[in-house]
């Protein structure tokens, strides 16, 4: 009996735990709590702490809400469905019942940096589209009380290229006092734009600028002042300064600036001559992760992720004899009479000021010219995660999760992910391989952290999208919620104890835990090869054996009786990198 008690009590202990390195979070749903409604929130893109410790969430329909983090009671400070258009497939008059949207509508949301500090500059920035091709910047005067709301809007810029498909539309501030929103390539030379030409390389002429045509605007990062003009230390691209502060990007979806703590737990201040971080949806293959720098170049759509020549040559439809043909879903398909170009031969101008990513999420198909993407276990097709957006981890107070600070966390709509990439030292590049942590049958839109260290993200209404890591999660565990993970585990200071050298560590995850039919198995590729791996039941008995030469491999658990486990990891030299006790339920 006693044995039972303990084994029931390990089944408690592990059901509340991360599913990456055995870190505990607990996990709440903020407008499930009793008292917040149970609401929904309609088609969410973004979501910032405010220093108010209210969120602060566009809806794509029209609406900025407000949410105490504490009781998720919500509040509409803006509504102006009215006045934002939509790609929206409805299936009935309720948002919540569109079949499919669109990347249009409310989108990039932004705090003033003298927002609730009594300095009466409490205003919010907001992008959203206007027509079904433009979107225009407004700035809003924010009126506090029990009924907030925004009123007083001026409009900094309008005209800003937009459209149904990767209209991208993140907008936030930096350490240099400067707005930075970005702008996607409209998901052009696919489906069906599929005959309109990218131009995240074209570039506006001074006339261009002087008569406000910001036609040329997509598949860049602008850069603004706060009333909307062009900073007068924007780069100069082709002998024009313009709001354009980099070039070459195909959708762009996240943007976050380095952060330094505050005292106590207070809202973290942004790191002046700090780093700006960008996340960036690939085409089949290479996610990206970017450190952005004013007068650089990221290569789209001549290179995707570095000029590796894996997985990625850039037919260009638009040169095509008839682009209007059916449109086939890869990359190794070329129309007739379409021109190609490798990524080596990428033009001169191109490579003069291209800026390699830190990250490249992932690369494992095999090079050109093979026929097929397929990886382990086939359900990543293509190897693309699709960031939504990145935040950066800073310290609380000094203190912080063990390990994570300097970190980058980037959220997915594919498979509801958040991944974890350590910063080193100089935050300049990444430390090992990606950490997997609360995966689940949602898409991750957007991600905020409190001072305190709670992390908020905010998942889609439904589960529709484009693209070839489309598809359509109508089973999705939480539509429209904004989930709250709290770190249950010890918080550590940051700095360094003397005369204490730690143990070298591998980058490893083993999810899910508690577990029903599979185990996943994902090592950083600084672990030698093969890995072998042991499941052992509680009678010391080992169930599963052998080998993997893969980053990422899958074991098959179904047949096994329930109950507690033991999985080890060797590497190829034969020393124990990783220990789990591991429920199969």
């Amino acid at each position: 009996m006693k044995n039972n008690t303990l084994l029931l009590s390990i089944v408690i202990l592990f059901s509340f735990s991360s599913t990456a390195q055995n870190e505990p979070f607990t996990r709440t749903v903020l407008n499930e709590k009793p008292g917040a409604g149970g609401y929904r929130l309609a088609h969410p893109f973004d979501v910032v702490y405010g220093p108010d410790n209210h969120l602060y969430i566009t809806e794509k329909i029209g609406r900025i809400v407000r949410v105490d983090t504490g009781t998720g009671v919500r509040q509409i400070i803006l509504d102006i469905q009215g006045s934002v258009a939509l790609n929206i497939s409805r299936n009935g008059f309720s948002p919540y019942a569109a079949t499919g949207i669109g990347q249009n509508g409310m989108l990039g949301l932004a705090l003033h940096p003298g927002f609730a500090k009594g300095t009466n500059q409490d205003s919010i920035f907001v992008a959203y589209s206007y027509t079904s091709s433009q979107i225009r910047i407004v700035r809003y005067k924010y009126n506090g009380g029990a009924s907030p709301s925004l009123t007083n809007p001026t409009t900094l810029i309008q005209g800003i290229p937009a459209g149904g498909d990767h209209s991208t539309g993140r907008l936030i501030i930096g350490a240099d006092d400067k707005l930075y929103y970005s702008c996607g390539d409209l998901g052009n030379n696919q489906f069906n734009n599929r005959c309109n030409e990218i131009r995240s390389q074209k570039l506006p002429t001074q006339a261009n600028i002087t008569a406000a045509d910001y036609s040329l605007y997509s598949g860049k990062i602008l850069r603004l002042n706060f009333d909307g003009t062009i900073p007068s230390d924007n780069p100069v691209w082709g002998g024009v300064r313009s709001h354009i502060f980099t070039i070459g990007h195909r959708n762009p979806q996240g943007l976050v600036w380095e952060k330094e703590p505050a005292a106590g737990f207070t809202t973290p201040i942004l790191t002046a001559g700090g780093k700006l971080f960008s996340s960036e949806h690939g085409p089949n293959t290479d996610d990206e992760v970017n450190i952005i720098e004013g007068g650089r170049n990221y290569g789209w759509p001549y290179i995707a992720g570095d000029s590796d020549e894996v997985n990625y040559q850039y037919v260009n439809w638009s040169t095509a004899d008839d682009c209007s043909q059916g449109f086939v879903e890869s990359p190794f398909y070329i129309p007739t009479g379409a021109t190609v170009m490798q990524e080596k031969n990428a033009p001169a101008s191109v490579k003069a000021v291209f800026k390699k990513p830190v990250v490249k999420a992932y690369t494992e198909c095999t090079p050109l010219p093979a026929s097929s993407c397929e990886i382990a276990n086939g359900w990543l097709k293509y190897p693309t995660i699709a960031p939504s957006a990145i935040e950066y981890y800073h310290l609380n107070a000094g203190k912080g999760i063990p390990n994570w600070y300097p970190s980058l966390l980037v959220t997915t709509l594919r498979r509801g992910t958040l991944y974890r990439y350590r910063l080193n030292a100089a935050k300049d590049a990444i430390i090992g391989d990606s950490i997997g942590y609360f995966k689940s049958v949602n898409r991750y839109r957007d991600i905020a952290l409190s001072p305190d260290g709670k992390i908020f993200i905010v998942t889609d209404s439904i589960g529709s999208t484009s693209g070839p890591s489309g598809s359509n999660q109508t089973n999705m565990t939480n539509k429209g919620a904004i989930l709250v993970f709290e770190y249950s585990g010890m918080i550590l200071p940051m700095t360094e104890q003397p005369g204490i050298k730690p143990p070298v560590e591998y980058t490893t995850s083993v999810y899910p835990n508690p577990a029903t039919s599979y185990i996943q198995v994902e090592t950083e590729p600084a672990v030698t090869k093969p890995v072998r791996y042991r499941l052992i039941n509680m009678n010391a008995i080992p169930v599963l054996e052998g080998l993997s030469t893969r980053n990422s491999f899958t074991l098959n658990v179904s047949g096994f009786k329930r109950g507690l486990y033991i999985l080890k990891l060797y590497n190829a030299n034969g020393a124990e990198i990783r220990t789990d006790k591991i429920i199969l339920q």
